[in-house]
């Protein structure tokens, strides 16, 4: 494996190291995949296993996005791949959450002197919401953005579900900002067009610092990824939940007729019956729509923790959410999950969900500026009682939730 500080590349992009046998293929600008049929055009991100590109399709004239998977991650049974076969298979364009999901156009297998590539290709993908909240003030959207999302997210979740899917990792890194209007729209309305505004390619040229040739596999230049810089309003704010495949630790999305024993989403979104190694089901979406509706409107999620291990939530589900059951910390004791009882005395920081909404929003903010009311926020704390319940048996289902007053907007 290569040491990439003995490399100089000229733009913030993935890790070099990555370009080995087994790992990321090089693409360059102007690459032509499939027979010729995808032209690559510009880099829009990178992950553990994969890296992101646009790309023209010249045979239906349309933009898409294409994911190149490591080639060690490329075997026939890939994950990702499985549950994108299925919801293609099984379909549902009816259901109004259908839209709000990435769907799958086509895959297809790419060889490289890395090795053999999954690729993966989906429609024309936007920015990620987390990056759009980075410019927002205090990291949140305003309310009726933030409940439009929330509905949004709650659609996509119900169509999920119906497909017997589960997402496993919904945060706002996994939600995008959709942008279908361009789909078919000239590459210079993507670069250019105020409301997307993605700007040209940034290359950086990849050097030996001792001044050799590159190694084989290694690209001879690095992409940096696209910074979209798109306006956001009630009109142009719709999104997608993406991402069915695996983190760095292990498998995320998965059946819910063939749940894992583990998934590995942010720490701080770790529902309950994960953090006590109970068995997981469809609720644990339900339980991370809750963390990120929290999220949209706080600017912060509802638990936190700052450990090696997600036990530290343990203290701050008692005081947020009004306990837990006995029978559940005795049985994760007995059973070696827990060295010792959890103590909940020093979470001092921790309030009763509806008064942490409320001292979270408002602060000492002048509510004139503010466009929440304290009736909106009660209205929020009902709906996520119905969420952030720590028995997975007794949350609330998907298609129940759809009537709820927050989501219809009352």
């Amino acid at each position: 494996m290569i040491n990439p500080r003995d490399y100089k590349i000229g733009v913030p992009a993935e890790d070099l190291g990555e370009y080995c046998p087994g790992g990321f293929h090089p693409i360059l600008l102007n690459d032509r995949l499939h027979d010729g049929r995808y032209e690559i055009v510009h880099k829009l991100g990178f992950g553990s296993f994969s890296t992101v590109w646009l790309a023209r399709d010249h045979r239906e004239q349309r933009i898409v996005t294409i994911k190149v998977v490591a080639a060690s991650k490329s075997d026939e049974t890939a994950r990702e791949l499985g549950i994108l076969s299925t919801l293609k298979e099984r379909g549902g364009p009816a259901h109004p959450g259908h839209k709000h999901v990435s769907h799958l156009i086509e895959s297809f297998y790419h060889e490289g002197p890395n090795g053999r590539h999954l690729c993966v290709v989906l429609g024309l993908l936007g920015p990620q919401l987390s990056s759009i909240l980075d410019d927002c003030p205090e990291y949140r959207l305003d309310g009726t953005l933030a409940r439009s999302v929330s509905r949004q997210l709650l659609l996509a979740v119900d169509y999920l579900h119906s497909r017997g899917i589960v997402h496993g990792d919904i945060h706002l890194g996994n939600v995008l900002l959709c942008l279908s209007d361009f789909d078919e729209a000239s590459l210079e309305a993507l670069f250019e067009v105020s409301r997307v505004d993605l700007g040209p390619p940034q290359i950086g040229n990849v050097e030996r610092r001792d001044g050799m040739p590159l190694e084989p596999g290694i690209p001879e230049y690095l992409v940096e990824p696209a910074k979209y810089n798109v306006e956001v309003d009630e009109e142009t704010c719709e999104i997608q939940l993406i991402d069915f495949g695996e983190s760095t630790y292990g498998p995320i999305a998965f059946f819910i007729a063939d749940p894992p024993k583990l998934i590995t989403t942010p720490m701080p979104l770790h529902p309950p019956e994960l953090v006590f190694q109970h068995p997981l089901t469809n609720a644990v979406d339900i339980w991370n729509l809750g963390c990120t509706t929290y999220e949209l409107v706080i600017g912060r999620t509802p638990f936190e923790v700052h450990f090696a291990e997600d036990q530290g939530l343990i203290p701050q589900f008692i005081k947020v959410l009004g306990g837990l059951p006995q029978q559940w910390i005795e049985e994760a004791i007995q059973a070696g999950i827990f060295k010792e009882r959890p103590d909940d005395s020093s979470n001092e920081f921790s309030r009763p969900l509806e008064e942490q909404i409320r001292r979270s929003y408002f602060g000492d903010r002048d509510t004139e500026n503010l466009d929440l009311t304290q009736a909106n926020l009660d209205v929020l704390g009902r709906y996520l009682r119905r969420l952030l319940v720590v028995d997975p048996a007794q949350r609330a289902v998907a298609r129940d939730l759809l009537d709820d007053p927050w989501v219809m907007g009352r």
